[in-house]
């Protein structure tokens, strides 16, 4: 749930940002409560990516912890599963970017292409400003490595080339990169694997959630107390995610939101591609036919942007993002007849 919650809120915001002028340069007639919730409920884009973080650490890290200390850790298996979890919808996607920024006149170059398909884009390149969301991919490819080359020297006991090569890599990319994300990443791996067992934990961590989620707004550009550090923030609701996440999986909780359970799957399915395609899409759609209004006149022309991104990443979805598994099967199953065990 709230990872496709987090990738709808991301798109919500950037689709808002594209269509609307700032909630401060609206016309004095256009403000108002629904105006300002309105703008409000569409404005933390950027605390939903730190909650995609969490999820993918306490999804991902947590799998790996839990294969480690079970002594079953693939490091094969592994590789497989996290690059064609990223890869096979990314490359499509920075096609389609690279065919926007054609139609726009932004310049992607064919090796700014390849920096973003290993994770380089932020490090050795800038984020193509065609798809500006793919910021954090660099940073999931690089959680990935980095935890695949620790899985993988823990379970064999010792440290091969390769993987001191990794871990070294991994330590240079997050010297450039802002490591308060893999502390975020680290927090959702760990309480996967060792969640906490007091019910009293769960109330705290809601309460750390929604402080840090409120804290994070207020300081964030553009809120009232902007320019104060964003960080402690975003650390109190990340660490109050983290903490709640294992409570939020009990099956109660799934009991709860069984009548809303088709929705939930569908939109918890698409959310990677949600976030990936939406940003060129809503580019080329603002450039060429629904131009930024300068008033809530613009509310209709946004309603309709919405639906086609929405229904253009669906799209994308049915053609990329769910033949994963089935291209992983047959990668695997390739791969497996050829590498001894």
């Amino acid at each position: 749930m709230l990872r496709g919650c987090s990738a709808l809120v991301v798109m919500m915001s950037h689709l808002r940002a594209y269509s609307l002028p700032a909630y401060g340069a609206l016309p004095f007639t256009d403000k108002g409560l629904l105006t300002a919730l309105f703008y409000t409920v569409t404005r933390p884009g950027h605390a939903a990516v730190m909650i995609f973080f969490v999820l993918s650490g306490f999804l991902v890290g947590g799998q790996v912890l839990r294969h480690l200390r079970e002594g079953r850790f693939d490091v094969l298996r592994y590789s497989i599963d996290r690059g064609t979890r990223i890869l096979v919808p990314l490359v499509p996607a920075l096609l389609l970017s690279a065919i926007v920024a054609i139609s726009v006149g932004v310049v992607f170059p064919i090796e700014d292409i390849a920096a973003h398909i290993v994770g380089l884009n932020g490090v050795l390149v800038a984020t193509t400003r065609a798809n500006a969301p793919l910021w954090s991919l660099s940073y999931e490819i690089w959680f990935y490595v980095l935890m695949g080359c620790v899985g993988y020297a823990i379970s064999r006991r010792f440290f091969s080339i390769l993987a001191i090569a990794g871990l070294a890599a991994s330590a240079l990319i997050f010297s450039v990169l802002d490591s308060q994300y893999l502390f975020f990443w680290l927090l959702g791996a760990f309480f996967a694997a060792y969640p906490p067992r007091s019910l009293w934990v769960a109330y705290i961590s809601a309460a750390a959630f929604v402080g840090g989620m409120f804290l994070s707004q207020m300081v964030s550009e553009g809120g009232p107390w902007a320019g104060y550090a964003v960080g402690p923030a975003d650390t109190i609701m990340c660490f109050g995610l983290a903490t709640l996440l294992p409570a939020l999986c009990h099956e109660r909780v799934n009991r709860v939101l069984q009548p809303a359970a088709l929705a939930i799957r569908g939109l918890s399915a698409m959310s990677y591609s949600l976030y990936i395609f939406h940003y060129p899409l809503l580019v080329f759609l603002t450039f060429h036919f629904f131009p930024v209004s300068p008033g809530l006149t613009g509310i209709a022309p946004m309603a309709a942007k919405g639906a086609l991104l929405f229904v253009a990443c669906g799209v994308f979805y049915v053609l990329f993002e769910r033949r994963t598994v089935a291209i992983r099967s047959r990668l695997s199953a390739m791969l497996t007849k050829q590498v001894p065990a």
